[in-house]
């Protein structure tokens, strides 16, 4: 990359989100370079086509050939911190840094740790879905919120932006879940050769802080920020703090 190229963030959402839900990261970060939001397949304009987790991951490293990104910032956010993994290994050279934003390599309990969702968890929720799912859905938006953050404008304009966007299927939904339970991608995390952050809201129940702390064993040279009465998306209901850490971290 040209010294004088600028440098590009690709902006990757989570479970049931979009990529409009980066729109206060997208005006920020345009002033500094070009900025790609990605919609995950089933979500957005983004159609489904059975996708599992390495296709999604192949997809996003094609779109970004065709936008000639030849290197950018990743910030990935919940499930799009897999995808972002999951690209790593088979995109390295795509990567200049990359922060995961209540995310991690692994979100369920299992036999190698004892912290993360239990897989039981992760079935209620895809059952539930069998019956009115927007109405799931926004009621699981609204759980990855803190009562304080609920209660604020930047959480309004974002619960706005959420109900704005096409609602995926029920069936994308529920595959997503299924991958969410399965994915074990700590050995991709292990061999990082860029430098990674991590942030975490101090109330996130989806990323607990034993879950995110075992990270460092995983990676000991990742950096973990913690952003204070946040949930699961502080990148929504603080936005301007969020950024400040991402553009810090990164050198901007």
């Amino acid at each position: 990359m040209c010294p004088d190229t600028p440098t590009a963030y690709v902006f990757i959402h989570g479970f049931g989100g979009y990529g409009a839900l980066w729109r206060a990261q997208k005006d920020y970060f345009a002033r500094l370079g070009r900025v790609h939001l990605v919609d995950l397949p089933g979500h957005g304009a983004a159609p489904w086509n059975g996708e599992r987790l390495a296709d999604m991951a192949l997809e996003v490293g094609e779109t970004l050939d065709a936008l000639d990104i030849r290197k950018a910032v990743f910030v990935a956010s919940s499930f799009g911190g897999l995808v972002a993994l999951a690209l790593f290994q088979v995109r390295p050279e795509l990567f200049r840094s990359m922060t995961l934003a209540g995310a991690v390599p692994c979100f369920t309990a299992g036999e190698k740790t004892s912290c993360g969702l239990s897989v039981e968890r992760i079935r209620t929720l895809r059952a539930q879905l069998e019956g009115d799912a927007p109405v799931i859905l926004e009621m699981f938006f609204r759980s990855l919120f803190t009562r304080q953050e609920r209660e604020s404008l930047a959480y309004a304009t974002g619960k706005l932006w959420h109900k704005a966007m096409p609602v995926p299927a029920k069936a994308t939904l529920q595959a997503y879940l299924d991958i969410l339970a399965e994915a074990d991608l700590r050995d991709i995390l292990a061999r990082m050769t860029v430098p990674v952050q991590l942030i975490r809201g101090a109330e996130d129940y989806i990323c607990p802080k034993p879950l995110v702390e075992a990270v460092k064993d995983i990676c000991p040279s990742v950096q973990i920020d913690v952003m204070a009465g946040c949930g699961h998306l502080p990148f929504l209901s603080r936005p301007d703090e969020f950024n400040a850490l991402v553009a810090e971290f990164h050198g901007l």
